[in-house]
């Protein structure tokens, strides 16, 4: 891989992990863990699926980038690189922007608390460090092929609904189990969704023989289900570490059947939150087809 591109996947794995420690410290300061209006779902779940899923294609990136190739990688191989390290930037966009909206509806969370600086300079600084590597990203990409005004659009329809579902979404509904897990899937939803069309937009490529590897791959039905399964045991394994990372912060014991229940709500929701990101982003980072 070109030298430029693999520069781009380590920056964008510090990305990651930046967002990561700025997530994990908006949610866990004490200073601020009270007075952030994003704590909770939906916007709760933006935020975590965007950490997981950004990190995993960070480190996708990484493999992708500093993997050992037989000849020069090909276009495909090479924007797809691209579109994952979009992909990263795009996470944390998307997640600072349901912050933004948690902000303007709750202003009375946050505005006249002692704290309202240290928030203004967490999810400032993180749309600014974003920003900065958006720009590196777009400086390096090749110009393969001219964007549509029709991918645009699509794309900032798509992002437009999401802001509008976040903006308008009746938070009442946590107040009550099955509608609390619905507004978690929702989430995943807004944050997953506007990620295909804008990666489409931003890094366009359509290759004829891309298409034609499409519809080859179709009909490898074995290997569509191997990644299907990957997809879930990942979301397991995500919702089982969530699981235990929320029990290690309790106190107290609790009945083994009440700890299955929540077991298998975090198990559930990783799942379903993993496979909400594939069906959306599958084909763009190239891990493919249905």
């Amino acid at each position: 891989m070109p030298q430029i591109l693999k520069r781009n996947a380590v920056i964008a794995f510090i990305l990651s992990c930046l967002f990561y420690w700025s997530f994990m410290f908006a949610k866990h300061d004490r200073a601020l863990r009270n007075v952030i209006p994003f704590g909770d779902d939906p916007y709760d779940a933006v935020g975590s699926f965007g950490v997981i899923v950004g990190m995993l294609i960070a480190l996708l990136s990484l493999v992708r980038a500093f993997r050992p190739y037989r000849e020069v990688p090909s276009t495909t191989r090479r924007v797809h690189l691209v579109r994952s390290q979009q992909a990263v930037v795009l996470a944390v966009f998307m997640t600072l922007v349901s912050d933004v909206i948690a902000m303007a509806s709750h202003p009375s969370m946050w505005v006249g608390s002692a704290s309202r600086d240290r928030l203004i300079a967490v999810v400032g600084g993180m749309a600014i460090v974003s920003a900065a590597v958006q720009l590196l990203i777009r400086a390096s990409q090749e110009k393969l092929f001219k964007r549509h005004a029709k991918d645009w659009i699509v794309a900032a329809s798509a992002t437009l609904l999401a802001i509008i579902v976040l903006a308008a979404y009746p938070e009442q509904l946590i107040r009550r189990t099955p509608t609390h897990l619905l507004t978690v899937v929702v989430g995943a939803m807004v944050l997953f969704a506007p990620m295909r069309p804008l990666l489409n937009a931003l890094v366009p490529y359509e290759s004829g023989k891309e298409r034609m590897e499409k519809i080859q791959a179709r009909s490898q039905f074995s290997k569509a289900i191997l990644r299907w399964g990957i997809a879930m045991l990942m979301g397991a394994v995500i919702g089982a570490c969530a699981f235990l990372g929320e029990i290690a912060e309790g106190s107290g014991a609790l009945p083994i059947s009440h700890l299955t229940l929540v077991a298998s709500v975090f198990i559930g929701l990783g799942v379903a939150g993993l496979l909400i990101a594939y069906v959306f982003l599958r084909e763009p980072l190239g891990l493919g087809p249905l």
